[in-house]
């Protein structure tokens, strides 16, 4: 694909973009890291920690901000954000397409209606009361509980389940293994024996979600599980009944989110992260990894350490503890010092 076709893409999203016109005609074969690419592929420089690989590249296009640029001997796209950039590209480049058509195999209840331009493939279930919108991709052994709705561009990938009562936005990707409106873990003590309380609400997943592969996202209690707009999640995440996930967040890998908490919109959870149940979390907020939440969050920022803490105190805090072992010798030195001191006053 000749660079003038992903200029033009570029442009069309509404990005500032500046490049030579002699250019325009180089054969971009595909993508790849400044490290490996090779004469006919593009790349992206976003890290300044990979200026040698940047002098060094073999890579026939690199996306660079405009301070850069000298440090390219071949050629540059100068724009703003070349990670997005590079986003932009990758997905012109490898876009998700289906194959619309039922599989002889999948078994689909009769109050169903397939839209035409959909794709099911083998041996899914789908259940009564399911509503499908058009485009939606439903990959090999997903099961489809009663009274999902499914909305236009979604993909769900093989081994999903989605249980009853679940609502799918549009353009959302759920990957294989999750699990989405399982039962919550509610129970109830009673003379030594514990009591399953039967959870009787939904999930909602709103427009442009992304959920990784082997998440659990659990059914309310009462009220409804939501996750916001435009959230993404990685591998291995549980979320717990009734809990909210505002619009823009980032969730990593193996974070817990305890019943009834909620997150603003546009928070960070970096891996591991834990969040004790019933609590809040404001707006803007970033968790570092293994951080543990144990009570509210009402100030954007960043935070740290369990139980958690803004980072500055925390990082402080690590520093005092790498110098605890000169002080404890320091301590042991001047305990010394005053005992002889002592000695010879009383001699």
């Amino acid at each position: 694909m000749k660079l003038a076709v992903l200029i033009d893409h570029l442009r069309s999203r509404g990005l500032d973009v500046s490049v030579a016109a002699d250019v325009l005609e180089i054969e971009i074969t595909g993508l790849a890291g400044l490290a490996e690419a090779s004469g006919s592929e593009l790349s992206f420089f976003a890290d300044v920690k990979r200026l040698d690989e940047l002098r060094d590249t073999q890579a026939a296009v690199v996306l660079i901000k405009s301070e850069h640029a000298q440090q390219v001997e071949k050629c540059s796209v100068i724009v703003d954000d070349p990670y997005f950039a590079y986003a932009l590209v990758a997905q012109y480049l490898y876009p998700k397409t289906i194959t619309p058509g039922i599989h002889p195999t999948a078994v689909i209840d009769s109050s169903v209606t397939v839209p035409e331009s959909c794709q099911v493939d083998a041996n899914v279930v789908i259940s009564p009361g399911v509503e499908i919108a058009d485009d939606v991709w439903i990959g090999a052994n997903s099961f489809v509980g009663s009274d999902v709705s499914i909305a236009q561009g979604s993909h769900i990938y093989p081994n999903v389940t989605l249980m009853e009562n679940v609502k799918i936005g549009s353009r959302v990707s759920i990957e294989s293994g999750t699990v989405v409106g399982g039962q919550g873990f509610g129970f109830a003590p009673h003379a030594g024996s514990w009591h399953r309380i039967p959870q009787v609400g939904g999930v909602i997943i709103e427009d442009g979600v992304w959920i990784g592969n082997n998440c659990t996202i659990d059914r309310g209690a009462i009220n409804n599980t939501v996750i916001g707009k435009n959230t993404i999640i990685d591998n291995l995440i549980h979320i717990a009944h009734n809990v909210e996930v505002g619009e823009g967040c980032a969730v990593a890998g193996q974070v817990g989110i305890s019943g009834s908490v909620k997150v603003g919109n546009h928070c960070i959870m970096a891996g591991q992260v834990g969040i004790a149940g019933h609590l809040t979390i404001t707006d803007n907020v970033q968790l570092m990894a293994r951080s543990g939440v144990t009570r509210s969050i009402t100030e954007s920022g960043v935070y740290a350490g369990f139980p958690h803490e803004p980072v500055s105190d925390w990082q402080n805090n690590i520093a005092r503890t790498k110098r605890l072992e000169k002080t404890n010798a320091k301590v042991k030195q001047l305990e010394q010092q005053l005992k002889e001191l002592k000695k010879q006053l009383e001699d």
